[in-house]
């Protein structure tokens, strides 16, 4: 029996050879680099947001509009069978109050340690250093070559990822092998991606978190956009779950409105800071607003809204508390675009998924071969979406290739 061929050793390739290998298959696993998941090893600083502790349609919904392809491979491992496998190879994960699943260890390489060993429980043939140039199929078998030479496959299963971090690996392998055999490509772009802002006075705060925030984006010719959640100041301009989540509807340039202060209303916020003023008269204003600022900010923040911060709290009366209220909830920042492919945690676009069947995985134009993961146009929010759907992905894609190919390895019989 010719073996399943997987392209790619991500959580995703991962998933797809151990399951198939599970399933019955031979299955040989295909690596370009010289050590696999390395790109796992990075996610979540390093930690492993490996999943969410969210229901399925709550899951589904994070994929921007794209999410109900993803219903076959949720139904097939969702968080509980992936949590169960990771426990049977050794690593237990635990939830945090965000609602998010890590390794109990707080290591990413724990958790490819134990989906290496899944693969190698099964009998899966790992070959690293193997960059494949080609994949065909003119009669019969799947033709790989690769810089290690030709490799015949019964089925293959694409899950290189997609462009993010190209220091790991992911440098769209996978776009160019689909378009050789005739799949569209969705162009794709960074997601999940810090912004680059114009105001150069952000470079002395980088570091600074600012929790619940709540950020609208404003760009010619489209309708804006609000999110709110939490916000990081970086040398470069603004990150954080809530610029991440923005980051997908981000065109070009733009201006961000950043309400700072979003559980207060305008006057409510007003007469806060008049009470301040009233109870600290002898101190100067930037050192009133601690209690609703960190205190990095209060001064740069000020001078942006051209209000003088060594005044007295004493001299400052309700106009002055009105002009704080309003640049505590519009500061605003010019966005002149992302921090690019190299710093997205992934890649919107991809493979296109009508040309894919979601109950198996399988090309709808070429039988026996499959894709998973990344590499497909599927991108979901931050908080362990993505890393979840790659699992789920993989595990349907090896499941179906290992049903399909022993099946017609019996007929042949």
């Amino acid at each position: 029996m010719l073996p399943i061929v997987v392209i790619g050793a991500g959580p995703a390739g991962l998933l797809a050879a151990g399951r198939a290998a599970e399933c019955g298959a031979p299955v040989r696993l295909l690596e370009k680099n010289h050590e696999p998941g390395r790109k796992l090893l990075i996610t979540g600083a390093g930690r492993c947001n490996i999943t969410s502790a969210v229901d399925r349609d709550t899951f589904i919904g994070q994929f921007f509009g794209q999410g109900r392809f993803l219903y076959p491979a949720l139904q097939t491992m969702y968080r509980e069978e992936l949590l169960d496998l990771l426990a049977r190879h050794g690593i237990r994960c635990q939830v945090d109050h965000q609602g998010k699943y890590f390794p109990v260890t707080g290591q990413a390489s724990d958790v490819l340690a134990a989906l290496l060993h899944y693969d190698q429980k099964q009998g899966v043939q790992l070959m690293t250093d193997s960059t494949v140039q080609s994949i065909q199929r003119v009669q019969g078998p799947f033709e790989i070559k690769s810089n290690q030479g030709t490799v015949l496959a019964g089925a293959v299963i694409v899950t290189t990822g997609g462009m993010t971090y190209p220091v790991t690996g992911s440098a769209g392998d996978g776009y160019r092998l689909a378009a050789q055999l005739g799949h569209s490509i969705v162009p794709p772009r960074p997601a999940l991606v810090p912004f680059v802002v114009k105001q150069t006075y952000l470079h002395e705060l980088a570091g600074l978190s600012l929790p619940d925030v709540e950020v609208r984006l404003d760009q010619p010719g489209q309708k804006p956009v609000t999110r709110r959640g939490d916000m990081l100041l970086t040398h470069k301009g603004i990150s954080g779950p809530v610029i991440l989540k923005l980051s997908r509807e981000l065109q070009s340039s733009a201006d961000v409105h950043i309400n700072l202060l979003p559980s207060f209303t305008r006057p409510e916020l007003i007469a806060a800071i008049l009470r301040e003023f009233a109870q600290n008269g002898r101190q100067h204003i930037k050192n009133c607003l601690d209690g609703f600022l960190p205190h990095r900010l209060v001064a740069p923040l000020l001078a942006a809204a051209g209000i003088e911060s060594d005044r007295m709290a004493a001299q400052a009366g309700r106009h002055i508390a009105e002009q704080i209220a309003r640049a505590m909830s519009d500061w605003t920042l010019t966005v002149t675009g992302t921090q690019g492919i190299h710093s997205a945690m992934v890649t919107a676009g991809g493979v296109s998924l009508r040309e894919i069947n979601p109950a198996s995985l399988e090309s709808r134009l070429v039988p026996g071969l499959y894709f998973a993961g990344e590499v497909l146009d599927l991108d979901g929010d931050t908080g362990g979406y993505n890393l979840q759907a790659a699992c789920s992905t993989g595990y349907l894609a090896g499941q179906s290739a290992a049903a399909a190919l022993l099946r017609h390895t019996s007929n042949d019989r």
